[in-house]
């Protein structure tokens, strides 16, 4: 027996082989197939990580846009009390406050909705990538359940199925598959991190665009209140 160690990003695949022996076909195909999952594997995992990555961006973006929103809604509560779109009651102030005085820098305020707004398309384009390889790949495991093949797992089995006519040790061979399978689960564990990260994710940028939108909405019916207060 000579024991082979085959150095891999995922793990180290050690093998023995009894090399007096010929390789036959069946062997080498399932050999093959062993060596193709650890690639498949780790490929997922680095695009997982590529993504989650990709979900950490968008993390940061939504919450500074959801920050940015805030005072635009302030400002729109205060515009739409004094154009009398909304009663008073809607402002945070008690009867002592009623002779506060209120400024609002009308081009600062329209040029802060524009630039949300300019934001929020960029942000669209970004998240709408992301979500389209996110469902992608999870319709791929709904379908699959993996992004190994059965058809490899059964290239493996004839080793099994074989064994005395094998050069490679059914014993370290199902060692080996075992560690795999151990590595393997790591990664589905990964990808289920990444799968509840992106459904919070998209929730927030769902709710964030539902806000904007509705605050872009009604900037637009102030604006026309101003402009018919100045042609009056």
């Amino acid at each position: 027996m000579k024991e082979i160690v085959k150095e891999h990003p995922l793990r180290s695949i050690i093998l023995q082989f009894e090399f007096n022996k010929p390789q036959l076909e069946f062997e080498k195909k399932g050999l093959e197939a062993h060596y193709l999952m650890h690639d498949l594997t780790w490929d997922m995992l680095q695009k997982l990580k590529t993504h989650h990555k990709t979900l950490e961006e968008i993390d940061y973006d939504v919450s500074e846009l959801e920050y940015l929103l805030l005072p635009i809604e302030q400002d729109l509560d205060i515009l739409e009390v004094f154009l009398k779109i909304k009663d008073p009651s809607v402002l945070p102030f008690d009867h002592n406050d009623g002779e506060v005085e209120i400024s609002i820098d009308l081009n600062g305020f329209y040029q802060s909705v524009r630039d949300h707004n300019q934001s929020m398309q960029a942000l669209h384009t970004h998240v709408s990538k992301e979500y389209d390889w996110f469902q992608g790949h999870f319709d791929m495991i709904y379908e699959k359940e993996s992004w190994i093949d059965e058809g490899l797992w059964d290239d493996i089995h004839q080793i099994y199925r074989n064994y005395l006519q094998a050069q490679v040790d059914i014993v370290t061979l199902d060692r080996d598959q075992e560690e795999f399978r151990g590595a393997l689960s790591e990664v589905f564990d990964f990808q289920n991190t990444y799968m509840e990260y992106g459904e919070t994710i998209f929730e927030a940028y769902n709710e964030l665009q539902k806000r904007s939108d509705e605050s872009y909405r009604r900037a637009e019916t102030v604006n026309k209140a101003l402009n018919d207060m100045q042609d009056q």
